[in-house]
């Protein structure tokens, strides 16, 4: 960039406008110079003439004298002394004025005159140093003297001081019209700036994101269309911006209202942006955004997955499961996204986190559904088996133990259909088809037929029942069957699984719109590992026993499915708040006022 183009605009409109000035002023100055020049040369040599003339008439007139004689009276009579040089180069009358010993006709003067009648010639009288102007003027028909000019100098000092006039006029008009330059520049270059500042601040404006910022103040007509060109640029831009924000507001919303994670990378393999859901999945990756997604999730093989899928060569799409928490496990669809842009300006990629928990545990049900329902049949079918072979072998048994093996198979027999029966019922529970009876009642009286019918059982084991339901006038609004058969299911555990010679307490308290019932034993408890799957089919805590009192391992399952159809929620809590020991299961209905 060379010197002038690094100016500032005010210097460079006041040089532009001095260097105009100086030469619009100076060539008039000029011409006026060069003009005044020109007629005080033309004054000077007129007066100059008029004095030869007359020194030429009074030479003429005069006689009688000889030629120098006649020249000093002419030069008495004249005023200034006069010269008369002969055409021969002789100098008949001196002059002081003369001081040049050569060839005097060589003089400018002595040939215009010889020439043209009149001769004249700008010079520097010897003995005073000022300008003088020298004039010469032919002279003919003088008599007694050759054929000559006369010469005479005339002094010129009015010359210089109007040219020194013009001169001052002329350095003294530059600085006046350079600071009445300055003086306009500095007007003009103030509203310039405020326009320029006005549309400045408008620009800054916008680009920090204020794109309401409009140019009101237009400024002058130079500077209009750029000012419009500015408030269109900022309409646009504000247009567009609102767009791409509510294209982004809604994906936003999209991805937030997503079960689904989504973990948006960049080219680096580095987090760019999560949604809600992936927050909730791995809580603080809100705050590790433009890092590794290793230094949040321990998997070295997710970290991996994702590499391979943003490298040039990878896969476009790519999955991996994870397991998160310990008993969480999600689907990981990792995907190539060309849209998705980061540090490295190249192909990002969208990792989707699905949880499968609940079709892994499901799975795992069904598993364990399978198994357990096999095992339970098994069994007795195997002793059935057994027993029927035994009978029909040859010889057959006494007839002393084949009564006993028949009262054997009837039992296993009647195990199976037990549990026939359960898991049908259980089946038609879990599809909302169980014939429901809904009475108004009091839940103590299903709490008596149920410890009526587990009465055989407590008897056997010693055990008493604790009771404050009795007397407590609640009412609500169940089917008094299925209720008896929560207390049964509840109690029989109570009782199996209790200390002999122990109390099954059954308490309760009144919440609001329900009433929670508590049944509690003395029993070991149960394992916090066990207390997620504790109302699951055939689950249960000691396999060994449950044989032992004919269980089929639906009990608590079928329970939950009764109370939940009933408005209500089941738990167990082992052990119970205040208590070292044992096992209570809560479960709430609604009541009526």
């Amino acid at each position: 960039m060379s010197g002038f183009d690094s100016l500032s605009l005010k210097t460079k409109l006041f040089a532009v406008f001095i260097v105009m000035a100086a030469v619009c002023v100076s060539l008039p100055l000029m011409l006026a110079y060069s003009q005044l020049t020109s007629d005080l040369s033309a004054e000077a040599r007129e007066g100059v003439q008029e004095q030869l003339r007359l020194a030429r008439r009074l030479l003429l007139k005069t006689d009688g004298q000889t030629i120098s004689a006649r020249v000093s009276s002419v030069s008495s009579l004249v005023g200034r002394e006069v010269a008369y040089l002969g055409s021969d180069g002789k100098l008949y009358s001196r002059a002081s004025w003369i001081n040049f010993d050569g060839d005097l006709l060589s003089r400018p003067e002595v040939k215009g005159a010889f020439q043209d009648g009149t001769g004249f010639h700008y010079g520097t009288d010897p003995v005073s140093g000022k300008e003088v102007l020298y004039g010469a003027m032919a002279v003919k028909n003088l008599p007694d003297a050759p054929r000559g000019v006369l010469m005479i100098e005339q002094a010129v000092p009015r010359i210089g001081k109007r040219l020194d006039t013009v001169r001052s006029v002329f350095f003294w008009s530059i600085p006046i019209v350079a600071l009445l330059c300055y003086g306009s520049i500095r007007i003009l270059v103030r509203q310039l700036s405020e326009s320029v500042k006005s549309m400045v601040r408008t620009a800054e404006a916008v680009g920090q994101g204020n794109y309401k910022r409009r140019i009101r103040n237009l400024p002058d007509k130079e500077f209009m269309p750029l000012a419009e060109s500015i408030n269109w640029m900022a309409e646009r831009i504000d247009e567009h911006v609102g767009i791409i924000t509510g294209q982004k507001d809604k994906l936003q919303a999209v991805l937030n209202g997503m079960w689904d994670g989504v973990m948006v990378l960049d080219s680096d393999c580095r987090i760019n942006k999560v949604n809600r859901s992936m927050k909730d999945i791995v809580p603080g990756i809100e705050d590790c955004i433009n890092r590794n997604p290793l230094e949040i999730i321990s998997s070295p093989s997710f970290q991996d997955t994702c590499r391979q899928v943003l490298s040039g060569e990878g896969p476009a799409s790519a999955s991996i499961q994870l397991t998160l928490d310990g008993d969480r496990t999600y689907e990981v669809n990792i995907v190539k996204s060309a849209n998705t842009t980061g540090p490295g300006q190249g192909p990002g990629a969208i990792a989707v986190f699905h949880d499968i928990s609940e079709i892994k545990r499901l799975e795992k049900v069904r598993q364990d559904f399978v198994a357990n329902v096999s095992h339970e049949l098994r069994t007795p079918l195997t002793s059935v088996k057994g027993y029927a072979e035994t009978l029909l072998s040859d010889p057959p048994p006494p007839e002393s133990l084949q009564k006993s093996f028949l009262e054997t198979i009837k039992k296993n027999a009647d195990h199976m259909c037990k549990i026939v029966d359960d898991l049908l019922n259980l089946s038609r529970l879990e599809a909302g088809r169980a014939q429901t009876d809904l009475r108004v009642f009091d839940p103590a009286a299903a709490l008596d037929q149920a410890w009526e019918a587990c009465s055989s059982l407590a008897e056997v084991r010693g055990v008493s029942l604790k009771n404050d339901l009795a007397g407590a006038n609640n009412l609500i609004e169940a089917d008094p069957d299925q209720l008896m058969q929560v207390f049964r299911n509840l109690l029989e555990n109570a009782v199996k699984y209790g200390p002999e010679e122990g109390t099954v307490e059954v308490v309760h308290a009144v919440e609001e719109d329900v009433i929670r019932i508590e049944v509690h034993d003395e029993g070991p408890g149960i394992p916090s590992s066990d207390r997620k799957r504790i109302f699951e089919r055939f689950y249960s805590v000691e396999k060994h026993r449950r044989n032992e009192f004919g269980s089929t391992g639906l009990g608590l399952a079928i329970s939950r499915h009764i109370v939940r159809n009933h408005g209500g929620e089941i738990w167990v809590e082992s052990p119970p708040p205040g208590k070292s020991a044992g096992t209570a299961f809560v479960f709430t209905l609604p009541r009526i006022s």
